[in-house]
């Protein structure tokens, strides 16, 4: 039972399984009963709302409708569970996207989600993108929160500010011996090979410009998606990073990585942003990630 029309239900399962035919089976129909709906909720709207490719996805209207009605999903499965606890809910009702920069989920996120799932067995929808783009799953409607580094709000939402991210610049001892051991320089940072999590991570970047004053561009990068992977990069010699604090373990007390610029750090604002609707789970996830991100982050 669903207290949304099921055209409505079929439009967020065809966009949550990327495909009609999952949608079908998620809640058990046929793949052409899906398509019917969606079409009636295209003639309704007047306009078209999914992409039918593979993996399906939204339109802009699409996108703008489901950023409407997944909050709304949220709010349904919550009264199912007040109302009729006993009752099977929809299939994923207790599942929850959100979307979080990799820094966060590699040090203290699952630290506060955890608990939710063991006291109210909530499952989550991770999506990992950088903090500076996070935000654009929320405007979409992919997910019902984002930890971001904007502090705006987008419309329908509210932001709390949770704290700064803290980074250092490290090397292995070799690395920082043969390209840094005569300073911070331009050459330096030109010659000495670099590790980016990917081109839309900036903080090597304004690093070099914080300490030079200039843009440098290195003439060797290594592009490597992943938090941690970078730090280990980083001990096996490929090149220096920038690096959240919190991801170097014992590395700098051990002597297996170097701070190569001790009294240089950088901070990154972080804010929790989700849709401005009165849900019983969205302020447990809220007040879990409010209280777990201030033992890591920065005042």
């Amino acid at each position: 039972m669903s207290l949304l029309s099921p055209q409505v239900v079929a439009f967020i399962a065809v966009i949550e399984e990327t495909s009609f035919e999952r949608a079908a089976k998620r809640l058990s129909v046929t793949p052409s009963a899906i398509s019917q709906r969606i079409k009636q909720l295209e003639d309704r709207i007047g306009q078209l709302l999914i992409v039918r490719q593979s993996p399906c996805k939204p339109t802009r209207a699409g996108q703008k409708l489901l950023a409407r009605v997944k909050p709304m999903s949220l709010l349904e499965s919550e009264v199912m569970n007040d109302f009729l606890p006993d009752e099977p809910t929809a299939v994923h009702s207790n599942t929850f996207s959100i979307a979080v920069n990799e820094d966060s989920f590699s040090t203290w996120l699952l630290n506060a989600l955890a608990p939710l799932y063991q006291k109210y067995n909530y499952q989550f929808d991770i999506r990992i993108d950088n903090e500076e783009f996070t935000l654009e799953h929320l405007r979409n409607g992919h997910v019902i929160g984002a930890l971001t580094s904007e502090p705006k709000p987008l419309q329908g939402c509210v932001v709390h500010e949770l704290g700064q991210m803290r980074y250092c610049a490290v090397a292995t001892p070799a690395m920082y011996q043969r390209y840094f051991s005569n300073g911070l320089t331009i050459e330096a940072f030109q010659h000495a090979p670099m590790i980016d999590y990917d081109h839309k991570d900036f903080l090597q970047k304004r690093f070099i410009e914080m300490v030079t004053g200039y843009e440098v561009l290195p003439n060797h990068v290594h592009y490597l998606p992943s938090a941690a992977g970078i730090v280990e990069a980083t001990r096996l010699g490929m090149g220096w990073c920038v690096t959240l604090e919190g991801l170097l373990g014992d590395a700098l007390e051990t002597k297996k990585l170097v701070n190569i610029a001790p009294d240089i750090s950088l901070y990154a604002p972080l804010y929790w942003q989700h849709a401005g609707v009165r849900s019983r789970v969205l302020a447990q996830i809220t007040q879990a990630v409010i209280a777990e991100s201030a033992r890591f982050l920065y005042t």
